[in-house]
């Protein structure tokens, strides 16, 4: 069991932020500590990926999430950046290390997470079904390649990173089922109350 753990695990160099992507999410990035100017030309000239570990409070969580660089979108002759990132994969951060060798950036080992169970929930279902016929037909749902996944049900609901922290935390799938209602119910209440500030002005 153990070298099936290590065998999942792979070291990669770190850029820690209070930001949490899912899978196909992007977000642009200043690049202008000189740590993380070494770190993103290494990911140039590689073409690989790092992580972001989440932040709470200045503290390094135990997820977050493998990005690669999409695009750079200006830099000056001083090596400062703006890029955009893309996340390719949950992660769980198993290991840390200010310096990853001899690099300026910190590192460590992670190991990629399973993001992509379908969803089994009924209830969780009839709340996501109810919504699409009554605000949204654009929501996410039942199509011909197979269920809707939990994770396209998080990228729709569009939640904070701290939302997504906790959701990840969460280990027993029944846990993150009855979170995604919770939420699903929440963002229903505010469409619900939307439409009723509208009627109301609308009979003004």
């Amino acid at each position: 069991m153990e070298q099936d753990m290590e065998q999942d695990q792979h070291i990669l160099p770190y850029f820690p932020l209070g930001v949490f992507l899912f899978p196909g999410e992007d977000i642009p990035l200043r690049i202008f500590e000189p740590r993380y100017k070494q770190l993103i030309e290494d990911v140039r000239s590689s073409a690989g990926t790092f992580a972001i570990p989440y932040v709470i409070d200045r503290r390094i969580q135990d997820y977050g999430c493998e990005v690669e660089l999409k695009e750079v979108v200006a830099e000056n002759p001083a090596g400062r950046m703006v890029i955009t990132v893309q996340s390719v994969a949950l992660v769980k951060v198993n290991s840390f290390s200010k310096q990853l060798g001899r690099k300026l950036y910190a590192g460590g080992a992670v190991e990629q997470l399973p993001c992509s169970d379908p969803v089994e929930s009924r209830e969780l279902m009839e709340l996501i079904r109810h919504y699409r016929e009554t605000f949204d037909l654009d929501f996410p749902g039942c199509c011909e390649q197979g269920k809707i996944t939990r994770l396209d049900v998080m990228k729709a609901l569009n939640l904070s990173s701290d939302d997504k922290f906790r959701f990840v935390r969460l280990t027993d799938s029944r846990q993150k089922e009855r979170y995604l209602a919770g939420q699903m119910r929440y963002l229903q209440m505010i469409r619900q109350q939307e439409t009723q500030l509208d009627n109301d002005y609308g009979l003004n």
